[in-house]
């Protein structure tokens, strides 16, 4: 069925017989692209002379009747050709009397799209919702236009490339000396492509404030790249594009007639600046939390934000530079997200050699207004702590043995419930509630218990032995999460009480906790580098368990003895916005300090007591023989 033209009874190739009611035509389809079909077709053939034909036309046999007498001949004194009666139309479509069943459909198929001329219109067909395609023309461009009152030259119109190079951003300027031009922006999405001859063409939605229907969004395109020997042309000209001025690609044959047509010249390259060449070394690197990658691309001297999908959500470039130091860069960049662009000020802080952070400023229009306090205030904006991806593990700092209340991390954690239980309904509460993060204990029980209110008792008590739900140890209001306690029978570690955390004891790289309440390293980290800020250590290290990556703070408390620990998917700075950790850090406490050796020493005191013992019960039992 091809909407109001209606359903397909024959076909041959790329010719199809359309029978709509009493209304037979031959519709030609060609394939442009797979979003793009363009078609013609004949004048409507009504199934009865008498009734009212759309597009009545005379019609002439080419068949061969077989009734009456007419058996294989034409219709006489006619030169082999005759208007056909209504009975003889009938006859023409819906004798089933023929040997070959479809074979009257085929001849009205054939002898319909014969009548259709050369020069018929051809009408495109533009499918919706469709994937789009890169465009052929990469930004950015200056252009000039003609809307058949003169060409807009003064002021230059410009043409940017979007994030994704399906789209295209053109901003046309108005010229107050040619009429029918406006100061407005458009953005294309470019759908398809095909060469036609020597034409190429281009189908695209244009979206503007004009646009409310598809037939003014959908518009088509034939551009060519115009080559120095052309008179007239410019010689830093690079294309003509041409543009329809409805929804079809009717008229349009060469990039010289259109309803708007324009002129294309590469943008002059600018002189920028440059990112630093620490930041420039590694390439790539990412956020700790994991929604997002900055990668370096030394083709263009841009940086390119990514989702954690690899979509590149922003492109920067490096526009002016405020202030630079050996480890610490403030710049205005210029950067382009989706079709959007502006200028944004950043602050570049190196911190170790795979350890860097970022401070990022809102959106402006204008270059001076970036770093404005405005746009731009250190003490309100968040840092984010990045992490190279090439990045090696490296000594610890503050290696030692310190008493700590409370638990490492990290802090948001896929369940580790993997193994296969005996209940469906266990296996099925697990899947369905894979991933917790932190949350205030009343959330953490009601979330528990609406859990197990559709499972069985025996179910639900057999869930209630594994789960627990570990509550604060410091009172900051957070929960550490639902974890299994079949992740290590028998422990019965208390996360209140007393434990040891070990840095740069068991190796000069790892953190970690002893006793460990799990086997599957859901307590030890690798370090990747460290720094000092006042009174504040930060270590940026990777969680062994998931090698997600983390940041460690740890600020000393008056008395010297005592101090926080706080682990995050970022640095937590105290500021006026933000005076304690949020729900995405963990907090715990450390009192005392011992060195790795004194740690060492106590075990092997404690081995060698046990030692003695087991040799004086072992002599005293073969004494007793």
């Amino acid at each position: 069925m091809l909407s109001n033209r209606g359903k397909c009874v024959a076909s041959d190739g790329d010719k199809y017989l359309l029978s709509n009611g009493g209304c037979h035509r031959c519709v030609v389809i060609y394939e442009k692209h797979k979003n793009v079909l363009q078609y013609k077709e004949s004048e409507c053939l009504d199934q009865y002379e008498g009734n009212a034909n759309p597009a009545p036309m005379p019609m002439r046999s080419i068949l061969k009747s077989d009734h009456n007498s007419r058996v294989g001949g034409a219709h006489p004194n006619m030169n082999g050709h005759s208007r056909l009666s209504s009975s003889d139309q009938f006859l023409f479509i819906n004798d089933d009397s023929s040997d070959c069943p479809g074979c009257k459909n085929r001849e009205t198929l054939q002898f319909l799209c014969e009548q259709i001329p050369g020069d018929a219109l051809l009408f495109s067909m533009f499918k919706e919702n469709s994937e789009p395609v890169k465009c052929p023309l990469k930004g950015p461009f200056t252009f000039t236009y003609n809307r058949g009152h003169g060409e807009c030259k003064n002021p230059i119109s410009n043409i940017e490339s979007c994030t994704e190079d399906s789209r295209l951003l053109l901003s046309f300027q108005a010229c107050p000396d040619v009429p029918g031009t406006e100061s407005t922006v458009e953005e294309l999405t470019c759908l398809a492509t095909w060469k036609d001859g020597n034409a190429r063409y281009l189908v695209g939605l244009v979206t503007h404030h004009h646009a409310t229907s598809n037939e003014e969004r959908y518009r088509c395109f034939v551009y060519e790249k115009i080559q120095p020997s052309m008179g007239g042309a410019s010689k830093d000209a690079e294309y003509k594009l041409a543009q329809s001025g409805d929804a079809t690609c009717n008229g349009l044959e060469s990039a010289e007639v259109g309803s708007r047509i324009m002129t294309l010249r590469k943008a002059q390259p600018t002189e920028r600046c440059d990112f630093p060449t620490w930041f420039k070394g590694p390439k790539h690197w990412h956020a700790l939390m994991g929604n997002a990658g900055y990668v370096f691309h030394p083709s263009d001297g841009s940086m390119h934000i990514l989702k954690q999908s690899g979509y590149m959500e922003t492109r920067a470039l490096c526009e002016q530079i405020n202030k630079q130091t050996e480890d610490e860069m403030q710049a205005v960049v210029h950067y382009t997200t989706g079709c959007k662009s502006g200028f944004m000020c950043m602050i570049f802080y190196r911190r170790d050699t795979y350890v860097a952070e970022i401070q990022m400023g809102k959106p402006a229009s204008r270059v001076e207004d970036a770093c404005a306090l405005d746009h731009f205030d250190t003490s309100k904006i968040p840092h984010v702590t990045l992490l190279a991806t090439n990045a090696s593990p490296d000594k610890c700092l503050m290696d030692g043995s310190y008493r700590i209340r409370g638990r490492i991390g990290p802090p948001y954690m896929s369940s580790r419930h993997k193994r296969g239980h005996a209940h469906h309904h266990h296996d099925t509460y697990h899947r369905r509630h894979g991933t917790l993060s932190f949350r205030n204990s009343e959330e953490s029980e009601q979330l528990w218990q609406s859990a197990g209110r559709s499972l069985s008792p025996r179910h639900r008590r057999a869930i209630s032995q594994e789960i627990e739900i570990v509550e604060d140890p410091v009172g900051t209001g957070t929960d550490i999460e639902v974890r299994s306690k079949r992740d290590s029978p028998g422990c019965t570690i208390n996360y209140n009480s007393n434990r040891r955390l070990r840095i740069g004891c068991t190796r000069h790289d790892v953190i970690d906790m002893t006793p460990s309440c799990s086997d599957e390293g859901d307590e030890e980290y690798l370090c990747h580098g460290q720094w000092q800020e006042n009174s504040t250590t930060f270590i940026v290290a990777k969680h062994v368990g998931s090698s997600h990556g983390v940041c460690i703070t740890f600020k000393q408390n008056p008395d010297g003895a005592t101090g926080n620990l706080i682990v995050g998917d970022s640095c937590f700075r105290s500021n006026p916005n933000q005076l304690t950790p949020s729900d995405r850090h963990l907090v715990s406490n450390i009192t005392s300090f011992s060195t790795c050796s004194d740690t060492s020493s106590s075990i092997a005191t404690q081995i060698n007591v046990f030692s003695i013992v087991f040799c004086v019960l072992l002599s005293s039992f073969f004494a007793s023989r």
